[in-house]
């Protein structure tokens, strides 16, 4: 794959992460309305949400791998 295809794909990608973390913000913010959590709830949330955005969280099937473990 030449590198031009290769930038390609990671420009996709990364629209598709951003389109990931609109929706998710708009979840948390329109369809779990702060009075419906409890304000350490919603912090937590939020700090997940800035997690997945650095890069700080690990896929879902690796975090089951450690929980059976």
């Amino acid at each position: 794959m030449s590198e031009s295809a290769i930038l390609q794909e990671l420009k996709l990608l990364k629209e598709r992460i951003n389109r990931i973390e609109k929706m998710l913000e708009v979840i948390i913010e329109r369809f779990l309305p702060e009075e419906e959590m409890s304000e350490e709830d919603y912090e937590a949330l939020r700090e997940a949400l800035e997690e997945y955005r650095k890069g700080e969280t690990i896929p879902l099937n690796e975090a089951l791998k450690h929980l059976e473990e």
